[in-house]
């Protein structure tokens, strides 16, 4: 009788563990990377998981988690599938790059268990630029693949060849990529979703090059709102002639090549928003420029020209997971955390003081074994009472708040960046909605860092489920803003002074207003909608950044707060002039579906263009430009913006570079105290000698500027010192003036 018992128990194990193979066999997984698998570890990207039901329906989710075998309470995304048999559906999870390059398993689940696990592989990011070529022609654009060494761009540059599929219509996307490069007629089933997301990315800061000879007008009469190029100009033109306004004009070759508009140069281009859109009058996989071999100094001069080279250089490295926006989130202000020493002091108190003495009035009532009961009974009613009492005291209502930086680009688009930190009472789940134009990722608190867990539902809806009372959640998010206006700006530098006016056609008032040149600020005060103000503020050579002095005291909460604010405000700021506002009015990108107090701190952002002074000079002031570190010899040290300097000398490469003008003169103020126990000298690259600056004198280059600055169109400063003691050498600021370029 008792193996019968026996056979039904393995029958019974036998069925149970049958069905998750069964299932895994129902199941397969696949996964895809957008532009061909091209990842960038400073960007955002999207994984997408196609999931095909081979045998019958399914239903079931999709997770991404850290452990192979699950467990309760690991970290995970969540997204719910739902399956017809022999049909598929493929679900994404979009995140920072950064956060995928961790070991990661996509599961699929039934039920809570397990029905295929398989390991995340995804290409790691590489160094340098990555440029997407989409041409019929295969080795199209190989000469723009150049080596560290090769390339004038600070950073290697390499090709990789794409199809049209392979391209997103989601502009957030193509940030993995540095350049998209489009040849002749390719590219003509792109559609108008891609075509429309290429555009947009444009206007956030890519760069996209077109190359068309004559008759191929498919692909470059698509992007004619940006730049209208005029069809039916077909021609060909002299090599020697069309090359000569390029450092290479000596070495162009023989011969004649055919262009798509005879009235224009190789090269056209046209800014639009932060990126740009290069036109190649010319097919580039037609001899004999195509295996030309100065091509790639030809191609690297043009980029350089037309501002491909400062476009590249101003994407500044951000951690993507913007720490700064989620601490500062978490400052809920409605929100009163009790001190701990008040709980230790409420809890010691009963134990050390109100426990012994209602044991000793039991025992006078000659009733101790009481204590037994009333002790553990004062207990649990002290707990209540804290609960019922504190509860309130810490927050009454459900209540979020988001921190949020949108950089205008102009009046019809913004880039958005924001972190958001949710606290439901009395909710143990609840659901985020999201704007259209945001993609956003939930996170918990882990135990060193933020990790990704949550129920995405959709596109537009981030669940929280099954939450501890009193939890906080949090979601970051990138996306864009339409038509939120933007500031109208006109302002000038005559000698040391800004002069203007900055007028606020944005759809926020604010609270406080600034301009930010370099390391100062001047301050506008509170802006309102449609309020103008009039600017006459003196520009002030300053060598590092104003900000308080540390006490020793330890800081109070409005100062902690007013320090994680400057964080975010300082986020992806980079050098560059612009006017800075902050509001808390509301911006819902991120919204709690439950009644709540929301609460909003926006930083709103815009670069500003100096227009020309009365002398048709534009003047980039002190403090705009860097001044990298070229050489160190000897002792030397380095704090910041100062470096200690003993015996030795120290060579700065000042980056006149990035003014991006036609320069007509650069002045460096060594008349400062700092450096007059130093001896100074500039390179002045035609004679190839170092010329001594007086001591004492500032450094004014105007007539002469181009025999002095380097290939690279930088100027080399060096600082010696003889004595064995350490100085102080602030590294050095500048101004340059000169013409716009373009």
């Amino acid at each position: 009788m008792r193996w019968k018992w026996v056979l039904i128990f393995v029958i019974t194990w036998l069925s149970f563990s049958i069905r998750p193979a069964m299932a895994e066999n129902n199941v397969d997984i696949q996964f895809e990377i957008p532009l061909g698998g091209i990842v960038k570890y400073e960007s955002w990207m999207r994984l997408g998981v196609k999931v095909t039901s081979q045998e019958q329906n399914f239903t079931g989710a999709v997770e991404l988690s850290q452990r192979q075998v699950k467990k309760n309470n690991e970290f995970k995304l969540r997204r719910p599938i739902k399956l017809e048999q022999g049909k598929s559906t493929t679900v994404y999870f979009d995140m920072p790059s950064q956060i995928l390059l961790d070991d990661w398993y996509v599961q699929v689940t039934q039920n809570g268990q397990v029905i295929k696990s398989e390991k995340l592989r995804i290409p790691y990011p590489t160094d340098g630029r990555t440029i997407g070529v989409i041409s019929e022609e295969g080795n199209a654009f190989h000469f723009l693949a150049v080596n560290q060494s090769q390339s004038k761009m600070n950073r290697p540059l390499s090709v990789q060849n794409l199809t049209e599929q392979m391209l997103p219509d989601q502009s957030w996307i193509y940030e993995n990529m540095d350049m998209l490069a489009l040849a002749g007629n390719s590219g003509s089933t792109i559609n108008d979703q891609q075509m429309a997301a290429i555009k947009e990315w444009i206007q956030l800061g890519g760069i996209v090059v077109v190359s068309a000879g004559p008759n191929q007008d498919g692909m470059i009469q698509r992007f004619a709102d940006i730049l209208p190029v005029e069809a039916g100009k077909a021609s060909t033109i002299e090599l020697q002639q069309a090359l000569s306004e390029y450092d290479i004009a000596k070495v162009a070759p023989n011969g004649r090549i055919g262009v798509y508009n005879r009235d224009l140069p190789l090269f056209v281009s046209k800014s639009y928003g932060r990126g740009l859109l290069l036109f190649v009058n010319y097919d580039v996989t037609v001899e004999p420029l195509a295996s030309w071999q100065f091509n790639p100094q030809l191609w690297q001069n043009a980029m350089i020209q037309h501002g491909a080279k400062k476009i590249f250089e101003e994407k500044l490295y951000m951690d993507q997971m913007t720490r700064p926006f989620l601490d500062l989130s978490k400052k809920i202000p409605e929100v009163q955390t009790p001190l701990p020493i008040w709980m230790v002091a409420l809890w010691g108190g009963y134990v050390i003081v109100l426990a012994p003495l209602t044991y000793f009035v039991l025992k006078r009532m000659r009733k101790p074994e009481w204590a037994w009961g009333v002790i553990p009974a004062g207990g649990i009613f002290l707990t209540v009472a804290i609960f019922a009492v504190g509860k309130p005291a810490v927050v009454k209502t459900s209540t979020s708040y988001a921190v949020t930086k949108i950089d205008i680009l102009d009046e019809s688009l913004a880039h958005v960046r924001s972190a958001a930190t949710f606290l439901g009472v009395d909710q143990n789940e609840y659901d985020v909605q999201l704007e259209p134009s945001i993609v956003a990722l939930p996170l918990t608190v882990g135990r060193n860092d933020y990790r990704p867990e949550g129920l995405m539902d959709g596109d537009e809806v981030l669940s929280f489920r099954n939450l501890p009372y009193l939890t906080p959640k949090q979601a970051i998010g990138i996306g864009v803003k339409h038509d939120m206006g933007a500031f109208d700006t006109s302002l000038r530098i005559n000698e040391n002074r800004l002069q203007g006016h900055v007028k606020n056609n944005t759809e926020f008032a604010y609270d406080q207003t600034y301009i930010e040149i370099g390391f100062q600020r001047i301050p506008l005060g509170p802006l309102k909608k449609g309020e103008e103000k009039q600017i006459d503020s003196v520009l002030e050579p300053l060598f590092m950044p104003r900000k308080p002095q540390a006490t020793k005291e330890l800081q109070t909460i409005e100062e902690r707060i007013k320090e994680m604010q400057e964080r975010v405000v300082e986020y992806e700021e980079g050098n560059q002039v612009s006017i800075i506002g902050t509001t808390t009015e509301p911006l819902p990108l991120m919204t709690m579906q439950v009644p709540h107090q929301a609460n909003y701190w926006n930083v709103i952002q815009q670069p500003i263009q100096f227009q020309p002074n009365e002398q048709g000079l534009v003047t980039f002031p002190y403090g705009m430009l860097d001044a990298d570190m070229y050489e160190v010899t000897g002792d030397f040290d380095s704090t910041g913006y100062i470096w200690q300097l003993g015996k030795g000398n120290i060579t700065f490469e000042l980056r006149t570079d990035k003014a991006a003008i036609n320069m007509k003169r650069i002045t460096v103020p060594l008349n400062h105290s700092s450096f007059k126990p130093f001896r100074i000298e500039y390179f002045h690259q035609k004679s190839g000698r170092w010329i001594p600056v007086e001591r004492g004198k500032r450094l004014v280059l105007d007539n002469d500027i181009q025999q002095v600055l380097t290939p690279n169109q930088t100027l080399l400063l060096r600082f010696s010192h003889n004595g064995t003691s350490r100085l102080a050498l602030p590294e050095p600021i500048f101004q340059v003036e000169g013409v716009r370029k373009w």
